[in-house]
């Protein structure tokens, strides 16, 4: 042994192996590239081994692994030295190398039979990829969970009106809190660590954080309720909050994991709750107080028709106690009069419909005569169990029936006594009526052969003295007749029965023809009369000119009877202010009046005191008059005045103006009209005229007055005696160009004898004369079949002018035409009337 490890670099003791045997040199360099090849294959085994090896730390079997690295380096050496040994004998190395790989080999094969066992019980590799795929598809479905989880928290956090938060152990954000954010605006520099309780109220916050502190100190569920601000609405809302400690291992606190919901509907709702409860309450009660200290009776009857409530009134007036009523049915109580109240009750159960103010006549317990309740009966509906707020409209869901019954037994007594009083009245008024019309007639008749006869007087005389005398009478004729006017303008005003013809009018025309009329009166009195426009006004104007020119007249009569010395002025102007209006202003420098006069200045038959009655005269009416004529065209009279220093009447009348009205600045003729002495010669005639009247001045006198204006002229009595000479004119072919018919005459009055006139094909313009001033006189004329109206006294220049208009200027078409449109709009009237 110790001679072979002394020997063992020597190489004297054998040849190479190129001397050993006849090599030839293929097959010699043969070994040595195959000995060498399978060294460095021998080798670069355990290299790649040993360097994937000690890239894992958790290598399984390494003794296993580093015997087999020995065992191929040891087989790789023999080659390497297999191939030396063409050169170099090193045999006794080649030897030592083989022994040591023979011991690696030996010690490899226990080593594998140890562990080889324990190998054959891992699974094979296909087994370990099937379980590998498993695994990864296992780990996918996680992630995917993980995800979903992910996104439903996320979503809950972004969709939820509630704030879902986690928090710290000690409290504090350490993570963005989205929902958080979301809610109070907070952004995550504002809210994280404990910047959250800034979005708290400053007077909950010390609450909160005390609460906090002691759930957090037993790691108990925390509970507090505060008000917490909200971004969206930038305001403070009420809210609730929970949180549960999420507990470590060890049983300390890992974090805290709640969420806050806004209560604010909630909180307002139990408010509004609690106050309509209390509402509810107090109305109860204000129902309870004043069911019982109603003045009427009340009663509620269910669908048995039995009492389940009554008040005291009631019970009273049924005679029994308000136990006795409860529970019993209504034929048990109102034995009398049950056969009208039940049927009404059956109604209103099977329709639903309430029935009001119906009247039961009959009598109670307590009752020895008949009396009168007016009762309203309401159902009581049950709430709709759809909706639970709207009651049910269906009978089926009437409960009940409330009642409300009220004695009118005194009242109705004190209705018939009304009644009649307004039978006696309307009697009275319609006596009245029948009073004035007979009164105007009777009167104005006389006057208007008085006033007549004096014109005929005025053309005969020549003598000064005989003429101022019949002017004298004619004067004082008129004056009676102004009077007899304005008592029957004044009662028909009362009565309503004052008309009024709404009518386009001229202001220029209407203003120029009141200024020519008072002229001469202002003349007479040395007066100074102005008439002027202070302002561009419309030129047409819609009111009753006749009316109008009545008011305006008045006024200025007045102005002149009250001044001695100055001027009386009518001026004109269109106020825009309050409204659009025309104003008419009569200013005079007369006597004026004091303010206590003017309290009383508008009242009938009144003056400002006895002495201007005494010196200036007048019955007191025309201011009266006035200010109800201008009332009933819309507008008001004002009056300003100053004692000593003159007066101020001012009429203002509404009018409507549009955007094509035409304004003008109206300029008046300043020259004086002619003097009233001056006869004004009307137009000549050339007609026949029938005159048909029952007195015979007035025949006389309209037969005069035509006569002289040159027409031919035929009277008659009374209506039949004007039918007949009427036909007998038609049939001997002398027709009459116009009828005067005067319409109260015995016998047959005007309307029936024009009504026969037209039945047999009379087509003559008729002029209906009447000494009737009543309201509706004129229409009564002109749809009885007349063309036109004349009053009583006549006057002499309208008689004239009316005369010649029908037979000179209107054809018979066109009297046709308007006869068919006053037919159709009175039809019209009667067909509209109920």
């Amino acid at each position: 042994m110790i001679e072979f490890f002394s020997k063992l670099f020597d190489l004297s003791d054998f040849p190479p192996r190129w001397r050993c045997g006849n090599w030839s040199e293929f097959l010699g360099w043969l070994h040595i590239s195959s000995d060498l090849a399978t060294w460095a294959a021998y080798f670069a085994i355990p290299a790649v081994l040993i360097y994937f090896a000690r890239k894992r730390a958790d290598f399984p079997f390494t003794r296993i692994f580093w015997l087999f690295a020995g065992f191929i380096l040891a087989c790789g050496v023999v080659h390497l030295i297999d191939a030396v040994l063409f050169w170099y004998p090193i045999y006794r190395i080649s030897a030592l190398v083989k022994f040591v790989t023979a011991v690696v080999s030996w010690t490899t094969v226990i080593a594998l039979v140890q562990t080889v066992p324990k190998v054959i019980h891992f699974p094979s590799l296909a087994a370990t990829n099937e379980q590998l795929r498993v695994e990864a598809n296992q780990r996918q479905e996680t992630e995917r969970e993980l995800r979903a989880a992910k996104a439903r928290y996320e979503a809950l956090l972004s969709g939820t009106r509630s704030i879902v938060w986690t928090t710290s152990p000690e409290g504090g954000f350490v993570t963005p809190q989205v929902s958080w954010e979301r809610y109070t605006g907070q952004v995550w520099n504002d809210h994280r660590g404990f910047g959250w309780t800034a979005a708290f109220h400053e007077d909950d916050r010390s609450d909160w954080i005390s609460q906090w502190a002691s759930a957090r100190g037993e790691a108990t569920k925390f509970q507090a309720s505060g008000r917490i601000w909200h971004h969206d609405s930038q305001s403070y809302r009420s809210f609730v909050a929970e949180a549960v400690p999420v507990l470590s291992r060890d049983g300390s606190i890992a974090e805290w994991v709640g969420t806050i919901s806004d209560i604010e509907g909630q909180h307002k709702a139990e408010m509004e709750l609690g106050a309509a409860q209390s509402e509810l309450a107090q109305q109860k009660r204000e129902l309870e107080l004043i069911y019982e200290a109603a003045p009427v009776g009340m009663s509620l009857v269910d669908r048995d028709l039995k009492f389940l409530r009554i008040n005291e009134t009631l019970a009273k007036i049924n005679g029994y106690s308000r136990e006795y009523h409860l529970g019993r049915r209504l034929e048990e109580v109102l034995h009398d009069l049950s056969e009208q109240v039940i049927p009404i009750y059956t109604r209103i159960f099977a329709t639903g419909q309430p029935e009001l103010d119906i009247e039961i006549v009959g009598r109670t317990k307590v009752n020895d005569s008949d009396r009168t309740w007016l009762v309203s009966y309401y159902p009581l509906e049950v709430s709709d169990p759809t909706t639970g707020d709207e009651p049910s409209k269906k009978p089926d869901q009437v409960t009940a029936v409330s009642s409300i019954v009220q004695d009118i037994t005194d009242r109705k007594l004190q209705e018939k006594r009304l009644q009649e009083s307004e039978r006696n009245a309307l009697a009275a008024s319609k006596s009245k009526s029948e009073f004035l019309a007979n009164m105007s007639h009777e009167i104005r008749t006389p006057m208007a052969a008085i006033l007549g006869y004096a014109d005929v007087l005025l053309g005969y005389l020549k003598d000064p003295d005989n003429r101022n005398c019949v002017l004298v009478i004619k004067k004082n004729g008129k004056y009676l007749l102004e009077l007899i006017n304005d008592i029957l303008d004044l009662s028909r005003i009362e009565a309503n029965k004052l008309d009024l013809q709404i009518e386009k009018t001229n202001l220029l025309r209407l203003v120029a023809d009141i200024r020519s009329l008072m002229h001469v009166r202002a003349s007479e009195k040395n007066l100074l009369l102005v008439a002027s426009f202070d302002s561009a006004v419309p030129e047409v104007i819609e009111t009753d000119p006749t009316r109008l020119r009545q008011v305006l007249i008045n006024l200025l009569g007045n102005a002149v009877k009250f001044s001695e010395t100055g001027s009386v002025v009518l001026s004109v102007r269109l106020i825009m202010q309050p409204q659009v209006a025309i104003e008419f202003a009569v200013s005079d420098d007369g006597i004026g009046i004091s303010k206590e006069q003017l309290s009383r200045l508008f009242k009938p038959f009144s003056q400002a005191d006895t002495s201007v009655t005494r010196q200036y005269g007048g019955s007191g009416l025309g201011l009266a008059i006035s200010q109800r004529l201008v009332e009933m065209l819309g507008g008001e009279l004002l009056a300003e005045s100053e004692l000593g220093k003159g007066s101020t009447f001012r009429v203002i009348l509404p009018i409507a103006i549009s955007q094509d009205q035409r304004m003008i600045q109206p300029v008046l003729d300043e020259q004086s009209p002619e003097n009233d002495d001056v006869r004004i010669h009307p137009r000549q005639l050339s007609c026949r005229v029938l005159v048909v009247d029952d007195r015979r001045d007035v025949r006389y006198i309209s037969q005069h007055f035509l006569e002289a204006a040159g027409a031919r002229v035929s009277t008659a009595e009374d209506g039949q005696e004007g039918i007949d000479v009427a036909i007998a004119a038609r049939d001997t072919g002398e027709p009459f160009d116009v009828v005067v018919m005067d319409m109260q005459m015995p016998n047959l009055d005007g309307l029936q004898a024009t009504a026969t006139l037209r039945s047999h094909g009379i087509e003559w313009p008729v002029i209906a004369l009447t000494a009737d001033a009543m309201k509706g006189d004129r229409d009564r004329c002109l749809n009885g079949g007349c063309d036109d109206y004349l009053s009583k006294p006549i006057d002499q220049a309208e008689l004239i002018e009316m005369i010649g208009h029908y037979s000179q200027d209107i054809t018979i078409d066109e009297l046709r035409k308007r006869r068919n449109e006053r037919a159709a709009a009175l039809r019209s009237s009667l067909s509209q009337s109920p």
